[in-house]
């Protein structure tokens, strides 16, 4: 018997290889430039086929200080995810365990949070922080991430802990657990996709984000996307050097996100529908 085709299935793989091709191509010619000299680059037709170098990776990491932008840009990720979980996820656990009043409208305060425009909280967040001095420091990025990742985490994880029954974290405290013991012996690993996937998602947006990283750094404090930036020139632009600095910043999420991706497809799907 024929398998006959449908429309419909016809239309679903025809949308996920538009998607597949959209999403693939445009790194693949990243990853090909970076290992491309410049005659190969501009040539008038794309070339499958050269000779590799690792000029630009070494032009890279030499002589464009792209070793410390990487290092900023670690300190920044990792203290500002490390923040946002901690809080983020004792605050959801207030949120829903204790009997607070107006802990929906606070929740709904968090999620319009979210919602509002990235870039209308460049002004205040730039003066604060220019106020205490942080300006030009790696502090700056540092709070402004914490700010911008806060209200997600938070949303995120009070999806997951609504739906932890009640009756575990009183059966532990029934056996004589505390309330904290309770929480990291039954609560935290019934919520670890969920935090697995607020870490990877908040991590990716601090190490990616530009915007703010532009205002609140100098020359020293360049994080990854702020240094890949100043390769533009007002003339012209380095293709292989920005080629080599975006794979290099690419692999390292793309390895943490390979390591945890059953957590991210777990806990995004289930913390949008659990919450």
């Amino acid at each position: 018997m024929k398998k006959k085709f449908r429309p419909g299935a016809i239309a679903k793989w025809a949308v996920l290889i538009i998607f597949t091709f959209w999403t693939v191509v445009p790194i693949a010619i990243i990853i090909m430039n970076s290992f491309k000299k410049a005659k190969d680059i501009f040539t008038s037709s794309p070339t499958l086929f050269f000779t590799p170098t690792l000029d630009n990776y070494v032009n890279a990491f030499t002589k464009a200080d792209f070793g410390l932008y990487y290092l900023n840009s670690t300190i920044v990720a990792f203290v500002s995810t490390a923040v946002v979980i901690i809080v983020g996820t004792f605050a959801a656990y207030a949120l829903t365990s204790f009997q607070m009043k107006g802990a929906n409208t606070i929740a709904g305060g968090f999620l319009v949070a979210k919602l509002v425009p990235v870039i209308s909280m460049l002004l205040p967040l730039f003066v604060i922080i220019n106020t205490i001095g942080l300006r030009g420091t790696l502090g700056g990025p540092i709070i402004a991430h914490i700010a911008l990742n806060l209200p997600f985490v938070v949303w995120l994880m009070m999806g997951f802990l609504r739906d932890v029954p009640t009756e575990l974290q009183q059966a532990a405290m029934i056996d004589g657990a505390t309330r904290m013991q309770a929480f990291w012996r039954v609560l935290f690993p019934v919520v670890l996709p969920g935090i697995a996937a607020a870490f990877i998602l908040s991590m990716q947006y601090s190490w990616n984000e530009l915007l703010f990283s532009l205002q609140l750094t100098d020359l020293d404090t360049y994080t990854l996307p702020v240094g890949i930036a100043s390769f533009t020139g007002s003339v012209s632009v380095d293709w292989g050097l920005s080629s080599a600095a975006a794979t290099a910043t690419m692999v390292p999420i793309i390895i943490l996100g390979f390591f945890v991706q059953r957590y991210i497809a777990e806990g995004t799907t289930g913390g949008a529908v659990k919450g």
